[in-house]
């Protein structure tokens, strides 16, 4: 058998009807060959009953099974949403044609045993020596990483099933550039700043596999817990502005977009903290001019849970040529 080249990877994704019950493909997403990192976990089960014996371990029996899935790269406007509405779980698309504009917020609940979890997907890895599907992946963290001179990339990772062999499925890849980060442009209390050089936005939430007694070594599910948005942002110190907020809890709206096009071939990346606690702030005096440093923390309201109740700290909207009803 050939040895198989590492480039000739590629990532395929697609919601699940049935959690865990994996399903062909249906988008393909390009990754970065350094950040697609599958893994299958088997917790180990070891007999150290004693024999009588200077021997400590006897027997090993595997225990329970999960998986995880780390994925990343540039970002491209019709796949990134992937990521993003598998973590937060409600999307709302308005558009006849396009660009459709695809709002990403929270998804809450207030009736009796509602399904509050986003729809779980089956995570395809071609590896060109065999092909893998990770069945009942949920999405835990998502990081949006942003640097003036660069690609607008992101971090995605996710929890499922132990993957099972899959029929090597035919891929299609969309023609959309990725986006440079150049394009971006930052608001912070309803007025754009010119003076921001890089940052990230990162959206993670707990994601535990629960397992119970039913004659599998899977999860009997996986459960996303609370969402919690964080992000830093680097500017160059003109003034005081983003101390002073720091030091009087001001909590500015901060809106960074990443738009490109027009027409139908418009695509936007849009992040929104209506309510952005500044936690820290740092001088800086490692390069030759003067720079602050801030991390921040999304504080939950009812504006950014978008179509759905209760509270959000984030919403995005993303705008692309992918009809309503892909991403959940």
């Amino acid at each position: 058998m050939a040895v198989q080249a590492s480039v000739r990877s590629y990532l395929g994704i697609a919601k699940e009807v049935t959690k865990g019950t994996a399903v062909a493909p249906t988008a393909f997403i390009p990754v970065a060959q350094s950040k697609f990192k599958p893994v299958d976990v088997i917790d180990p089960l070891f007999d150290q009953a004693m024999r009588g014996s200077l021997a400590k371990t006897y027997n090993y029996i595997p225990g329970r099974t999960r998986s995880t899935v780390d994925f990343g790269g540039p970002v491209f406007p019709d796949t990134v949403p992937w990521a993003i509405a598998g973590l937060m779980g409600s999307v709302a698309t308005v558009g006849a044609s396009a660009p459709f504009s695809h709002t990403i917020s929270l998804k809450n609940a207030s009736a009796i045993n509602a399904e509050t979890s986003p729809t779980s997907f089956t995570i395809t890895d071609f590896y060109a020596a065999d092909v893998r599907a990770y069945a009942g992946c949920q999405i835990s963290d998502f990081t949006l990483n942003f640097s003036a001179d660069g690609l607008l990339e992101y971090d995605a990772k996710a929890t499922g099933w132990l993957s099972t062999t899959a029929s090597t499925p035919t891929p299609t890849f969309s023609t959309i550039l990725p986006n440079p980060a150049w394009i971006g442009t930052v608001s912070i209390a309803g007025s754009t700043v010119a003076y921001s050089v890089d940052g990230s936005i990162k959206l993670s939430r707990s994601v535990t596999p629960v397992y119970g007694l039913s004659n599998t070594q899977n999860p009997f599910a996986i459960f996303p817990g609370a969402l919690e948005a964080t992000g830093s942002f680097t500017f160059i110190m003109e003034t005081n502005a983003e101390l002073t907020r720091y030091l009087t809890n001001t909590q500015p709206a901060i809106v960074v977009n990443f738009q490109q096009g027009a027409g139908a071939t418009l695509t936007q990346i849009q992040a929104t903290l209506t309510k952005g606690a500044y936690t820290a702030a740092a001088i800086d005096r490692g390069s030759e001019y003067v720079q602050i440093k801030v991390d921040l923390t999304g504080i939950g309201n009812t504006t950014d849970a978008g179509a759905t109740l209760g509270f959000s700290p984030i919403k995005f909207v993303v705008q692309n040529a992918v009809a309503s009803g892909t991403y959940q």
